[in-house]
């Protein structure tokens, strides 16, 4: 018997070091693989990069920054490179994946299926980036919101009137880069809080590719009368973006693949997945009480186009901006913002409905903890039940 145990002790404790040790990632060694600075062999030179990426392709399976790289390698090899004279009457080998279509047709880069990002810039303004922060920021000025070889997005920070500390966004960019003549060609789209929102592009369509489906559409509703938003559509990177103009201010909101959300230069300032710069955030509870009671009553019986109130960071900003602004229209711009979170990313709220500035705040942060915690608790008597 005492064998026994023993032999079942030994058998456990086994089994769990080849669990561990199967579980700690091996990095992937995609650093090796390195491209020249010199622009004349620019094909020849992502032609060698795509081959040493490839060969690398078990070591690096599990590994989201590779397939990124790999992604956005054969991108750039296919618009520059295929009709090259070193590769076009020889395209053997690794490279034979990446042939276009005879068809013609634009082929989809990512999969709709797959995990996505959001990402979403308002009001005073407020950011929550692709990893799921919650930041207050004073970004005074021009700023990168998002950049990525497909396309980036640029607002402009403007003071709010009869304010001395709140700024919003009152101008906005959204720039299409070209991609291969069936996907898009380069398209723009600008918009300006004190003017209704364009229902097209600058070279005035609002598609791209067959009129069946299109690969890049874009959409113009209006919300009431003092509210629009334009949802612009690119079908080929998975990717949907909507900007919304709430009086004299402006929403942006994106959602795109979890693999593009990481393709960004680590050296700018990209507010999406960098995050405000410290120096730039401000902490929202310890800003000074000013009219809190209308701001609370306000922002709690407010209801939004959808039907929903107000609830967690949305809640606490809505609160935040009529404090720092006394200006109402921050209440919609809170709405609009909401209602982009309920459709891209609902899995996110929390529900909480009192706000950190009212007595004994239930933070975010805390309902966050506690959800874990639990979720932690729950799998801890699963797996005493079934041993």
């Amino acid at each position: 018997m005492l064998v026994s145990n023993l032999i079942h002790r030994v058998w456990i404790i086994w089994v769990t070091v080849i669990a561990v040790c199967t579980c700690v990632p091996v990095p992937c060694p995609q650093d090796t693989c390195t491209m020249s600075d010199v622009k004349d062999n620019q094909c020849r030179d992502l032609d060698a990069y795509l081959k040493c990426m490839k060969s690398l392709s078990k070591k690096c399976r599990g590994d989201i920054g590779y397939h990124s790289a790999i992604t956005v390698s054969n991108s750039e090899f296919k618009k520059k490179c295929l009709g090259h004279e070193d590769f076009s009457r020889n395209n053997s080998g690794e490279n034979s994946q990446i042939v276009p279509s005879t068809h013609n047709a634009c082929p989809m880069l990512f999969d709709d299926k797959k995990e996505h990002r959001f990402c979403g810039l308002f009001g005073d303004p407020h950011l929550r980036t692709f990893d799921g922060k919650y930041q207050t920021c004073r970004i005074h000025g021009a700023w990168q919101v998002i950049d990525n070889p497909f396309f980036s997005i640029m607002v402009t920070n403007d003071a709010v009137l009869n304010s001395t500390t709140a700024t919003a966004p009152t101008k906005l960019t959204v720039m299409l880069k070209a991609h291969k003549p069936e996907c898009t060609l380069y398209k723009l789209f600008e918009a300006q809080g004190d003017l209704q929102l364009p229902d097209k592009f600058e070279d005035s369509t609002t598609s791209s590719g067959p009129a069946s489906s299109p690969t890049v559409s874009l959409s113009w509703r209006s919300n009431d009368p003092n509210s629009e938003t334009v949802i612009i559509r690119l079908s080929y990177i998975s990717t949907i973006i909507t900007v919304t103009r709430v009086g004299k201010y402006l929403s942006i909101s994106a959602k795109l693949p979890d693999q593009l959300a990481q393709v960004f230069d680590q050296d700018k300032n990209v507010l999406c997945s960098s995050g405000c710069p410290t120096s730039e955030q401000i902490d929202i509870k310890q800003v000074t009480i000013s009219e809190l009671d209308r701001g609370l009553t306000l922002c709690h019986n407010s209801i939004g186009p959808t039907g929903h109130k107000l609830t967690d960071q949305y809640l606490d900003w809505c609160v935040f901006d009529m404090m720092t602004s006394h200006d109402e229209q921050f209440i919609n711009a809170s709405h609009a913002a909401y209602s982009d979170v309920l459709f891209f990313e609902p899995r996110s709220l929390f529900n909480r409905t009192v706000s950190v500035f009212e007595f004994n705040p239930v933070s975010t942060a805390g309902a966050i903890c506690i959800h874990r915690l639990n979720l932690f608790i729950l799998t801890i008597i699963a797996l005493y039940n079934f041993l």
